[in-house]
């Protein structure tokens, strides 16, 4: 079961940050998922992704201006060598994980049904930065997996078991282990 949300609210799921899948579509409408390490919460409804230019990912927002961001929990950790993969754009990372689309509720991209929750936006602006854009999305909606939302409406990183990429381009992650009080 899933809780659905319409507009920035959904930024909320994005509270730490967790290795990503970014979903779009190709000219073709196959979904193509990209593997990225980190985004920006830019304000209560921005976020910031860089992403290379010579992407699939890249090419996608800059001709639909938009894209999912999904989380991914533990449980896909092998999934994620298949998702970074460097398809042909009539190839779908996600058909060739065996992973399930589900319905966008704001915009066209799919997101990843298995993934703890996804966060959709429409780009706002592009920023050139040396070999990579870095878009700017306006989010838009979203939704998280009832069993990892905490009271405050965030993502519970420890029942969701979101992971961290450790060694990148190695395919070694982390967990959280504890909350450490300041």
């Amino acid at each position: 079961m899933f809780k659905n949300v319409e507009g920035p609210e959904a930024i909320r799921f994005l509270s730490t940050k967790p290795t990503m899948i970014i979903t779009t579509l190709h000219e073709n409408a196959k979904v193509n998922a990209g593997v990225f390490g980190a985004y920006t919460n830019l304000s209560r409804q921005h976020v910031g992704i860089a992403v290379y230019t010579e992407s699939d990912t890249n090419r996608n927002i800059l001709r639909d201006k938009e894209f999912t961001i999904n989380i991914p929990s533990a449980d896909l950790v092998k999934k994620i060598k298949i998702l970074a993969e460097n398809l042909p754009p009539g190839i779908s990372e996600v058909e060739k994980a065996g992973l399930t689309l589900k319905d966008p509720l704001t915009n066209k991209v799919p997101s990843i049904a298995e993934c703890a929750a996804a966060v959709e936006c429409r780009l706002d602006k592009v920023v050139p930065v040396s070999s990579h854009d870095f878009f700017i999305g306006e989010v838009t909606g979203g939704w998280i997996k009832q069993d990892f939302v905490t009271d405050k409406g965030r993502l519970d990183v420890f029942k969701s078991r979101v992971f961290k990429d450790f060694c990148y381009p190695e395919p070694y992650y982390v967990l959280a282990g504890e909350i450490i009080e300041g």
